[in-house]
């Protein structure tokens, strides 16, 4: 049963997630190159922002960063063809700091659950507030207030769940289709448009990736904003969001774009642990439901897993034992 694969683990034995010892934070202070790199550096996509009394007061993630370089460069007038004006300006990330971008995308509000807590809380609290990361505190033994000492991701859940596929019960083996997934608009770009342009477009929908499609609508990639950070040893990082996004792609993975990646799609008559355990192998967060002739005709993202499985626990479990909603 779900409910008991979730509710029998506390975050604090989830593994996949950074703990109390080695977790990776920033400063208030610190500009958006530093974090920039502290998300690079540790191959993480989010870090919590500390104040000057080491108290958390938000989480900043590559999203947050893609929101804040749209906002520069419309700002500053610096999205026309000119892209060299914009290579000039990059000072002004340098003096753009942690504290301004903290939940800049409005996609990650603090709210954390404490220690000790049950996995199934941190997925409820995702779930109702639609946010991709749970922070877990402790109160600190010196009375200096709360401190993180850990952090719960979804690809740390969902990586849970492929590795327990079997525990979540026979519901899982139903198609999509018959849990009801439906068929919604896909936001998409041609793969002929600049790079800048997908991210802009992730930045005014508060999405972290959106497809790419060839010339006659098919889907053949994702992009997503944590590309960016393959890109951050270059000496102009941002003369690479002038490339086409085809180009873009090829040279973040070192791969031809038009090499379509399956795992990337599903059907509807595919069943949902199935689509679980490709994303947990390809290490993705959304996997585009596509028709016979490959055109995205929705999207499944890991919090539409989540929801799905809360549902599936909330419709089972014994009144008193339901989950707080």
């Amino acid at each position: 049963m779900a409910f008991n694969l979730l509710s029998n683990i506390t975050v604090d034995e989830l593994r996949n997630s950074p703990k109390s010892n080695d977790m990776i934070t920033v400063r208030n202070t610190d500009s958006i190159p530093t974090v920039f790199k502290t998300l690079s550096k540790n191959g993480i996509l989010s870090v919590p922002v500390l104040n000057e009394q080491n108290r958390p007061i938000g989480l900043v993630d590559y999203v947050d960063i893609v929101n804040c370089v749209v906002q520069i460069i419309n700002h500053t007038d610096l999205l026309g063809n000119d892209y060299y004006s914009f290579l000039e300006r990059e000072d002004l990330f340098n003096h753009t700091y942690a504290s301004y971008v903290t939940d800049l995308s409005q996609r990650n509000p603090f709210i954390p659950v404490v220690k000790g807590a049950s996995l199934l809380e941190a997925i409820t609290v995702m779930t109702k507030n639609q946010i991709n990361r749970v922070p877990v505190i402790e109160n600190n033994v010196n009375g200096e207030g709360a401190q993180i000492v850990n952090l719960i991701t979804q690809s740390a859940i969902l990586s849970y769940l492929g590795k327990n596929i079997e525990q979540l019960g026979k519901w899982s083996l139903k198609s999509i289709k018959d849990l009801g997934f439906k068929e919604k608009k896909v936001i998409s770009i041609d793969f002929n448009k600049r790079a800048l342009e997908a991210f802009e477009l992730m930045a005014n929908n508060k999405v972290n990736g959106i497809a790419v499609n060839d010339e006659k609508g098919h889907i053949i990639a994702n992009i997503s904003a944590r590309d960016l950070k393959e890109l951050l040893n270059e000496t102009r990082v941002f003369e690479n969001l002038y490339l086409s996004v085809g180009e873009f792609i090829s040279k973040v993975r070192q791969q031809d774009y038009k090499a379509v990646n399956p795992s990337i799609s599903c059907h509807m008559n595919d069943s949902l642990a199935n689509i679980i355990t490709r994303m947990v192998a390809a290490k993705i967060h959304r996997v585009y439901i596509i028709d016979e002739e490959r055109k995205p005709i929705g999207v499944i993202s890991i919090h539409d897993i989540l929801n799905i499985i809360l549902e599936n626990i909330n419709n089972n479990v014994p009144p008193t034992n339901k989950p707080m909603q």
